[in-house]
């Protein structure tokens, strides 16, 4: 974290003494957080040996590499230095906010760990897991209309709340706030992927719609913080972020970066589902073709 104590309040606002910006080395160690992306580590890895173990089958390779991606980018925004910048600077927490929604998320999903867990796991954990999927909780959180407000509520809910500067001051809030971040993006994310298996399975159409519905959303919510006449953190206005002159203008240049950044994600990722629209009906042609064909031949 930023080295310096809180020292007393002026006008409302904590005053920190001896605050000094992050430096280079400033990673943070958080034992739950550490604990909890190692774990998730440990255990795809152990059900990837599983498979190839017992099963003898593979794990495509594709999907290791995005699980550990997502893995890996969760890393940085939770444990790098970036993630004490942001304690002082309302731009490195964007750029923590834009790993922990459009880039771990849909990585993660993409590892289809669903999938792994009901080929690894014993018979009975497996019908378990299956009877959990079925259930009315998964159904509702599969939908992506819930998923869609999820992931646009909680992001206008924690950055227009004093949620947000009482993370900047709270440990435990802190970490809170960015598993609600990944939690709903998450949720959000999973059903648009599709890769793992689903009570509702959405339709092409339906995911390129959320995530075209997603920007203009995402949009008004970067213009608000950059249309703010003040800091609206108490906090980030109490402690000069280390390469602007002033809390406003690096609160402009986080929503920018949020703009900029957010779209031009939610841009990749309607352009990948279009291709892989295109692939499953070329593949559809292909499979009614030899139908056809197969029909077509003199007995």
């Amino acid at each position: 974290m930023a080295t310096g104590t809180r020292g007393g309040s002026m006008d409302g606002v904590t005053t920190w003494v001896g605050l000094a910006a992050p430096g280079p080395a400033a990673w943070t160690f958080d034992p739950v957080m550490v604990g909890a992306l190692l774990a998730a580590a440990s255990v795809y890895a152990a059900g990837v040996a599983h498979v190839r173990r017992t099963i003898a089958g593979s794990v495509p390779v594709d999907r290791i590499a995005s699980w550990y991606g997502g893995l890996t980018a969760a890393t940085i925004a939770l444990v790098s230095p970036l993630d004490a910048y942001a304690d002082v600077s309302f731009l490195a927490h964007m750029f923590q906010h834009v790993l922990l929604t459009l880039v771990a998320p849909p990585l993660l999903a993409l590892g289809a760990p669903v999938t792994l867990a009901l080929r690894a796991t014993r018979p009975a954990t497996a019908r378990r897991l299956t009877h959990v999927l079925a259930g009315p909780v998964a159904a509702a959180l599969a939908r992506p209309a819930v998923g869609w407000v999820l992931f646009v509520g909680v992001s206008w809910a924690v950055h227009f709340s004093p949620l947000f500067d009482l993370s900047l001051r709270a440990p435990t809030w802190h970490a809170a706030e960015h598993v609600l971040w990944l939690a709903a993006a998450l949720v959000y994310w999973w059903p648009l992927v599709g890769v793992d298996p689903s009570p509702h399975p959405v339709s092409f159409p339906a995911r390129l719609l959320s995530l075209f519905l997603t920007m203009p959303a995402m949009s008004f919510l970067a213009l608000s913080i950059f249309s703010a006449g003040t800091p609206l953190y108490p906090t980030y206005a109490a402690t000069p972020p280390p390469w602007t002159p002033d809390a406003l203008g690096d609160q402009r240049n986080a929503a920018v970066a949020m703009w900029l950044i957010g779209n031009i994600g939610l841009v990749i990722a309607m352009l990948i589902v279009a291709s892989a629209w295109k692939r499953h009906d070329d593949e559809r042609q292909r499979r009614e073709d030899a139908r056809l064909d197969a029909a077509a031949e003199p007995m």
